[in-house]
């Protein structure tokens, strides 16, 4: 495995974005086969560490609105469109009652089935990414996808030594 180094400002953003929601994304993904600095390094960069997210939303894994997920209560518009057959549709992602309920929610969209080969096979929180792209979360290419996180995960995996969390 090819460690990149991160700067100090990725280390102390990941620190403080640990600090702030690790004990909430290590109650969600407990016995799920999710990697902590995966999971870690997926939601603070989907949310810009918490900061980017849509106001108000408590959406840390840039989950489109569905409206039975639990815990959403509606949905913000973002500054982001997607484009359905020739046409820039803005993107509608879920609102959530509280930060808990959002990362609940992200670690349910990672147990749908299409997920279970990255939460059971994979032995790093490096595979668990390139799998869970691959297997349709983003529409970023899988390399890339990971390439954006990687320094988080390293940050993360440095600062609070945790992995998989049974």
């Amino acid at each position: 495995m090819i460690i990149i180094n991160y700067s100090p400002l990725v280390f102390s953003k990941t620190k403080q974005f640990i600090e702030n929601y690790g004990a909430g994304i290590a109650k969600a993904i407990a016995g799920t086969g999710l990697f902590f600095p995966a999971m870690v390094a997926q939601s603070a960069l989907e949310s810009g560490y918490g900061e980017h997210i849509p106001k108000n939303s408590n959406n840390f894994g840039g989950i489109k609105y569905a409206p039975n997920l639990e815990g959403v209560i509606g949905y913000v518009i973002a500054d982001s469109v997607e484009i359905i057959g020739n046409k820039a549709t803005p993107v509608k992602f879920s609102r959530f009652v509280d930060v808990e309920a959002g990362f609940k929610a992200h670690i349910r969209v990672l147990l749908n089935e299409r997920y279970k080969k990255a939460r059971l096979d994979a032995t790093t929180p490096e595979e668990q990414i390139l799998m869970i792209a691959k297997a349709g979360y983003t529409l970023t290419p899988a390399k890339e996808y990971l390439r954006r996180m990687q320094s988080i995960i390293n940050a993360a995996r440095d600062y609070s030594e945790l992995g998989r969390i049974s």
